[in-house]
């Protein structure tokens, strides 16, 4: 059995802990955002095509073909692929992280993932967001336990 701790000491450890958990934490959000935007540009460049169906893109030299419904989009101009991105916000004892695609206007990413009346769902982040959940889970506990053994 450990020594025991006077209530001032475990006062000074846990805000020791507290401290470091915080900047690791953040480091291994960062991490799983890295990691989420990583996985959906690769399931974009890896997916399941359509080859039944073809049409012409703005640019009219290359013909697209679409992914089959319930696979992440097929690039044409790669502009949506590119646009996936992440932020690490802290706010107060809060640590989050954001990811998705900055396209706002129109916003082809959230019509991709939910689908419209002329084009079935072609999910890109929820599936993203499923695959890693243990990866998250580790991650951050993995920060936790270090941070406490500080």
């Amino acid at each position: 059995m450990g020594r025991a701790i006077n209530p001032e000491e475990l006062s000074k450890l846990l805000t020791t802990a507290a401290g470091n958990i915080g900047g690791s934490l953040e480091k291994a959000i960062k991490l799983c955002c890295t990691k989420i935007q990583s996985d959906i540009q690769e399931s974009m460049s890896n997916t399941q095509l359509d080859m039944s169906k073809s049409y012409y893109t703005n640019n009219k030299t290359k013909a697209h073909h679409p992914s089959l419904p319930g696979n992440p989009p097929a690039p044409d101009t790669g502009n949506l692929r590119k646009s996936i991105r992440y932020e690490v916000h802290e706010e107060g004892k809060e640590v989050y992280g954001l990811v998705g695609s900055t396209q706002k206007d129109p916003p082809y990413g959230a019509y991709l993932e939910y689908g419209t009346s002329k084009v079935e769902p072609r999910p890109w982040l929820r599936p993203a967001m499923r695959e890693n959940e243990g990866f998250v889970r580790n991650a951050i506990a993995k920060a936790v336990r270090e941070s406490l053994e500080k």
